[in-house]
This record gives structure tokens, C-alpha cells and sequence, in this order.
């Protein structure tokens, strides 16, 4: 698509083809954080931090559409999709960046996934940092189910049509 204008579809299906592509992914060594996503947000190898944002910020650059805020903190992007009148709590889309909790409060944002698609009882989500055994920080790259209980809710970028 060099040189075109792409359609609000064909980005959603560019950032979901590039979330697809790391799938497996896992940090080395295990319960470390060491994943080329966090070295490549940080810009150098070696930092240990909570990556599930870093993965997110790394489909979009990799997609060529960078988000409008360089954080690795879900709660920075979240406000930042509220005050630019782009967070949704409903009808969630894929492309959309989906933030959860898994407390009682459900104003907190505590982890983020890319949504894939929408069935009756989940959101299907691909994540980074994630595990069956560790909601937020389970060092691999997967397709998970969430249930509307745990969402926050999301940032819908470029897709207002």
C-alpha cells in the first residue's frame, strides 16, 4: 500500500496482522521482562520492566501508526484517549486498544491488549505480557478472552467511522 491512503480498515487489519506475527513470543529468561519489546522501546537491551504497553506501542510503530503518546504506562494512554475524546467503554472494535483491571476498582488500568474481535460473553485480545497463570505479567505473547467484568475500556485510534 506504498504511496496510498489507507482505510480505517486496512489499518485495523495492518496492527491485527502485526500483533498476529508475534504470537509465542516469550521473555527470556522466564519472570524477567527481558523481551525485545521492552529494547525497543526502551533503545537499548536489558530493562526488566512490566511490557505489556511497550508490545502494544510496538504493533503500532511496526504498523506505521505510531501512537500519539510515547508511554509505557496503560494509565497514561487511557487518559490520554479521555481527554481527546477517544476512549470507549462499549462496542468495542478490533484495531482498539483494550485497557483491563482485576480488582473492584474498575477505573484502574492495570493491563492492555489489542482487540481481535467481539463474541457474546468476551473480547478477544491479542496481549503482551500475559499467561494462563498470570493475568499481567506472564511474559508471552497471546490471544486471550476477556470478560466484560475486567474492562476498563479502550482507545479507539484512527477509527471514528
Amino acid at each position: 500500500m506504498a504511496g496510498e491512503q489507507m482505510t480505517n480498515d486496512e489499518k485495523r487489519a495492518n496492527v491485527l496482522k502485526w500483533a498476529e506475527s508475534q504470537l509465542g513470543v516469550i521473555e527470556y529468561p522466564s519472570g524477567s521482562n527481558k523481551v525485545k519489546y521492552n529494547d525497543w522501546f526502551y533503545g537499548a537491551a536489558g530493562h526488566n520492566y512490566a511490557w505489556c504497553m511497550a508490545f502494544v506501542q510496538w504493533v503500532f510503530a511496526r504498523a506505521n501508526l505510531p501512537l500519539p503518546v510515547k508511554t509505557a504506562s496503560c494509565t497514561d494512554l487511557a487518559d490520554y484517549a479521555k481527554k481527546h475524546k477517544q476512549w470507549v467503554t462499549g462496542n468495542y472494535k478490533p484495531g482498539d486498544i483494550l485497557f483491563m483491571h482485576w480488582g473492584k476498582n474498575d477505573a484502574i488500568t492495570e493491563h492492555v491488549g489489542i482487540v481481535v474481535s467481539v463474541r457474546d460473553r468476551v473480547v478477544v485480545t491479542y496481549e503482551g505480557n500475559t499467561s494462563l497463570a498470570s493475568q499481567v505479567n506472564g511474559g508471552c505473547v497471546m490471544e486471550r478472552n476477556r470478560a466484560y467484568a475486567n474492562i476498563t475500556g479502550a482507545y479507539r485510534p484512527w477509527y471514528n467511522v
